[in-house]
């Protein structure tokens, strides 16, 4: 079965544009709810996380209402990194997770990313069954099973410990002067708060969202800014994210990107 709406990364393009517009949004949280429901004796909930562009509180309202009338029940993480969502997706036993993000493109784009429960991209398959479902009966659930949606308040400190958690037990950065490129995305929190934690000095970059400036000037995909602050900064690295944080460029103490080799 081919695929003609999802790419290699899931949905994406600019919002408000097809595919990228709320009803289409809509449309697929509801083809989503009736391929996960198939399964009645799954638990039937859903992590949704996001990036911080504006046009992302749209489209978390247009999922979460086609995911809530086919009766799954939705777990809004709020702005999170794309890893985040994987991780949540497993420890709290969810049947998909969704993030809402670009990833580095500008804030005028948006796309949508399917998690499987195993807390990886969802199989091309499963995302051809579920864009097949896009124009049939969404067979919504009846009044009294609609699903519930709530707000995640410790998705982010979820996320922290468990990243902290890969570090050998007893590892810390004291003594280290860490520059933190956000690229105003999602990560403009999770990330200086992970490092600080560790021990680190942190000199936080793009960290001050807008809903337009995601990825403008910031991030993996202009390090300028961070290098600029190593130098002036005397910082020991300079880690660059882009809008979802999964993807770095580093940066030695000079501000110059540091290579694979020296990696």
């Amino acid at each position: 079965m081919a695929r003609k709406m999802f790419g290699t990364d899931g949905v994406r393009g600019t919002a408000n544009t097809y595919p990228m517009t709320a009803e289409m949004a809509l449309r697929l949280g509801a083809a989503a709810g009736r391929f996960f429901r198939r399964d009645h004796s799954a638990a039937h909930r859903v992590v949704i996380g996001k990036d911080t562009r504006l046009s992302g509180y749209m489209f978390e309202n247009a999922l979460t209402a086609g995911l809530t009338s086919t009766g799954m029940n939705v777990l809004l993480l709020g702005p999170v990194p794309t890893p985040a969502v994987g991780l949540l997706t497993t420890s709290m036993r969810a049947d998909l997770g969704v993030m809402i993000s670009a990833s580095h493109n500008p804030h005028h784009d948006n796309g949508i990313k399917f998690f499987g429960p195993d807390g990886f991209k969802l199989s091309d398959e499963a995302e051809a069954e579920i864009e097949a479902l896009l124009d049939g009966d969404v067979a919504p659930a009846q009044a009294q099973n609609i699903g519930r949606a709530k707000r995640v308040d410790d998705g982010r400190f979820r996320y922290i410990e468990r990243v902290k958690s890969t570090f050998p037990s007893g590892m810390r950065l004291d003594g280290l002067k860490v520059v933190i490129d956000c690229a105003n995305g999602a990560a403009y929190k999770a990330a200086p708060e992970i490092l600080w934690e560790l021990g680190a000095e942190v000199i936080p970059v793009g960290v001050s969202p807008n809903g337009f400036n995601i990825n403008e000037g910031c991030g993996s995909t202009c390090v300028t800014t961070a290098a600029e602050a190593v130098v002036s900064h005397g910082a020991d690295v300079g880690l660059c994210l882009d809008g979802d944080a999964d993807r770095i460029m580093v940066l030695d103490q000079t501000g110059a990107v540091a290579d694979g080799d020296q990696l």
